[in-house]
């Protein structure tokens, strides 16, 4: 056999043999994404116990706004509640589906982009939840409370009522530009620490951190597998 001809041997085994590898490599890529996948796939859009309160709260709500059309004192902060409620469910679902369409057997850059836009898009649903929540969750909420379960009427419970739900309904609305500018100013900086990045997993979900994880594994075992 000439050199020739055994160059073209060795490469030819050469080619087969990184071709098994290759598939070797896609396999053990697929059983360790499959194997991780798991706990996201048993997750569902809604626990149980989120689905309960959820259901909860839409027909209770919904029940107060049809047993007080016309009063519209009381019709109007538990409609506001109510389309708050329904909307904050809407868009959890919505998010929880995105992350279940995630393509593991991507790229790993392109897995860890996918799931970074994730991490901001649910840290900015959480930011303007809280910031409309702490209007619409005291004053509001109270006084929904207080009227359908006791039948107590806060606005005419003294004369000083109506004076302090007005100024903490103001003060409540004030509040929301200025820890806006506070979100804005330190979150980059709480971002990069520890205890940030563990307030940062505990704000968007554990479902996302477990997504995260996954990225990482398969980031560590490209890594090994190069």
């Amino acid at each position: 056999m000439e050199l020739d001809d055994l160059k073209a041997e060795w490469a030819k085994r050469d080619s087969a043999l990184q071709q098994t590898l290759n598939l070797q490599k896609a396999l053990l890529r697929d059983v360790l994404v499959d194997k991780q996948l798991e706990k996201l796939r048993r997750r569902q859009v809604l626990g149980v116990v989120e689905l309960l309160f959820y259901l909860i709260f839409i027909i209770g709500f919904g029940a107060f706004l049809a047993a007080n059309w016309g009063r519209w004192e009381f019709f109007i902060p538990a409609l506001f509640l109510d389309i708050w409620t329904i909307a904050m469910g809407a868009i959890t679902i919505a998010e929880r589906m995105r992350l279940l369409e995630v393509d593991f057997s991507a790229p790993v850059l392109e897995i860890q982009k996918r799931l970074a836009r994730l991490q901001a898009e649910r840290a900015r649903v959480f930011q303007w939840a809280f910031l409309t929540g702490q209007v619409l969750w005291w004053i509001p909420f109270v006084i929904v409370l207080f009227w359908g379960v006791l039948g107590v009427d806060l606005y005419r419970l003294s004369a000083f009522m109506p004076v302090y739900i007005a100024s903490n309904i103001v003060i409540g609305l004030a509040l929301i530009p200025i820890l806006w500018w506070a979100q804005r100013l330190l979150g980059p900086r709480l971002a990069k620490s520890s205890i940030g990045r563990s307030m940062l997993d505990s704000i968007t979900g554990r479902d996302l951190a477990e997504a995260r994880a996954i990225g990482a594994r398969l980031e560590r075992f490209e890594a090994e597998a190069a």
